[in-house]
């Protein structure tokens, strides 16, 4: 139990001059549509809230191909890709 006491604390102390060197400063995180069906999804959301909690100003940008893709075939609609990206033509 000590010795995993004293590893958790020298971690913390490692980690230290990072979050200085961070604070304050604004970090982009994209999460791609399929992160929020993904097993570790909770995990992520934690790690994002830690930053957050250190002092980090974040931007979470949130794509969702999955979802629109989703609703797309439901309404019978076939998407239109050029190199990767749909090309929505309203």
């Amino acid at each position: 139990m000590k010795e995993r006491s004293t590893e958790l604390v020298q971690g913390f102390r490692h980690s230290v001059p990072y979050i200085n060197a961070h604070r304050g400063k604004t970090f982009v995180i994209m999460l791609g549509g399929e992160a929020i069906e993904h097993e570790n999804f909770s995990n992520i959301v934690n790690d994002i809230g830690l930053l957050h909690s250190l002092g980090i100003r974040l931007v979470v940008v949130y794509g969702a191909r999955p979802q629109i893709d989703a609703n797309l075939a439901q309404h019978n609609y076939e998407p239109i890709y050029h190199k990767h990206t749909r090309v929505t033509d309203a």
